[in-house]
């Protein structure tokens, strides 16, 4: 072999090696510039999971609540709602708060309970009805915003007092 085609192998080799150091400093901005955005996404996705994590969470435990309170009426040995010793007018019951929080596991503790008798009784066939509230702050608003951004999640259940 030649010593100019020697030369010109070796330029060539050059020329490939800049031009693969130049797609790698491409794909590295690339990477740059999409990640942020991918992380975004999947932390939204993450909050967006846990609100209905919560907010079924939360149902759950407003039904159990009022499941309680219509087989504590005012026939029962331990009767709630209007009447008991447990009840507060104009909305509150310390048994069915308790009950509610007891299964609002994962539930911040700024949860509020408010148990209602429609009816103004405790007595079969009255209703009942629990709700609860509780404000949802996504990790992204706690993080850019300052927890500025929040909605408030409630879930709400009436039944038929049978005891």
């Amino acid at each position: 072999m030649s010593c100019a085609s020697l030369n010109s192998l070796g330029r060539r080799a050059a020329v490939r090696s800049s031009l693969l150091r130049g797609d790698r400093a491409q794909a590295l901005v690339e990477t740059a510039l999409v990640l942020p955005l991918l992380i975004l996404l999947i932390v939204g996705l993450f909050d967006v999971g846990r609100a209905i994590w919560l907010s079924n969470t939360l149902a759950t435990a407003v039904r159990e609540g009022t499941r309680y309170g219509i087989v504590h009426g005012a026939l029962s040995a331990a009767p709630t709602g209007p009447g008991a010793a447990s009840y507060t007018p104009p909305d509150t019951d310390t048994t069915i708060t308790a009950q509610v929080r007891n299964y609002a596991s994962g539930v911040p503790n700024n949860l509020t309970v408010l148990s209602t008798w429609p009816d103004g009784n405790a007595n079969r066939g009255s209703r009942i009805v629990v709700t609860a509230t509780f404000p949802f702050t996504p990790i992204l608003s706690q993080v850019f915003l300052g927890g500025g951004l929040g909605i408030t999640l409630r879930s709400s259940s009436t039944l038929v007092i049978e005891q």
